[in-house]
């Protein structure tokens, strides 16, 4: 289990250093095109090249977290055997009283999502190290997400920027802050939109892909034109089959030719044996010394180049 950062002092005259801060959300709505893979190698070769590095895990699903070791206890059903029950409960309080015993008995944490449902949290209680030097997490623990759009919907109060304020604190912390987003678009996408400069979109090839791509795009234009907001957005072609493949290789220069330098140069292939064993021993792809991990390693320096 990762252990709470301590906190850090807060310099006042520190405006400059937020902006400073590179702050990338990678985004995409359709499943199984490798974002979070990417949020999670991107962000540990960038903290390997000694860079302060914050992943924010937005997904319920919570795979950046499990990943990265941040997860609840397991559950443990001889405690919950022994409960005593009071009696005469209705449903609601039945309810009540299992959701007290999982936060009790679980070791909940603190979130993303108690940043996201209260004004008032700390923020450098829900942050926690990994095992990567240089690189923290901010985890999402238990699928509370699900829940935390429904509140940010009913909430009357800008709920849009609780996000961006959050990290304010952190600004002198970090130098990048990676945004791994769910595929979807709601209240939580919003928060890490606002809370971004940069948008970077894996994107796979393939016709479902690529309407997917488009309906995202329209997305981010009106999120633009509502928030007034201007996004450096860059687009990673990702899980490439090695070959020579022309249809391949002649879907890509079309998308170069159509959004310039858009399109990063760097392209990340796919190894299904290499990216099972990966997953499998919860091991890097940067760090398989394959051509694929070399892939991860040229997107880092990519990034890198790009904030210059």
């Amino acid at each position: 289990m990762a252990k709470n950062k301590k906190k850090g002092s807060v310099r006042r005259n520190s405006w400059k250093r937020w902006f400073k801060m590179r702050k990338i959300s990678i985004i995409n709505e359709k499943g199984g095109v490798g974002k979070t893979t990417t949020s999670i190698n991107l962000a540990s070769g960038l903290a390997k090249k000694g860079k302060k590095v914050l992943i924010i895990d937005l997904d319920p699903q919570g795979n950046v977290s499990q990943f990265f070791g941040v997860e609840l206890k397991p559950f443990d059903i001889k405690k919950f055997n022994e409960l005593e029950v009071p009696a005469n409960f209705n449903t609601r309080q039945a309810v009540k009283f299992i959701d007290d015993f999982l936060c009790k008995n679980n070791g909940i944490q603190k979130d993303i999502n108690s940043l996201l449902t209260s004004r008032n949290e700390d923020i450098h209680d829900c942050v926690y190290s990994t095992e990567y030097e240089n690189l923290d997490i901010i985890p999402s623990l238990g699928t509370n997400l699900i829940k935390t759009d429904k509140y940010l919907t009913a909430d009357n109060g800008k709920i849009y920027n609780r996000l961006k304020r959050a990290l304010r604190t952190v600004r002198n912390d970090y130098d990048f802050i990676i945004f791994d987003h769910a595929p979807t678009f709601n209240n939580i996408t919003i928060n890490g939109l606002f809370a971004s400069d940069e948008i970077l979109i894996p994107l796979k090839i393939g016709g479902f892909e690529l309407r997917s791509f488009i309906n995202m795009m329209y997305e981010l234009f009106d999120f633009e034109d509502d928030f007034e907001q201007v996004y450096k957005i860059k687009i990673l072609m990702n899980m490439i089959p090695r070959g020579k493949r022309n249809d391949y290789q002649n879907f890509m220069k079309k998308l170069q030719e159509l959004f310039k330098d858009k399109v990063l140069i760097t392209t990340i292939g796919f190894q299904e044996a290499v990216a099972s064993r990966s997953t499998m021993n919860s091991k890097l792809l940067i760090d398989t010394k394959t051509k694929i991990g070399f892939d991860y390693e040229n997107l880092v320096d990519e990034i890198l180049k790009g904030g210059n």
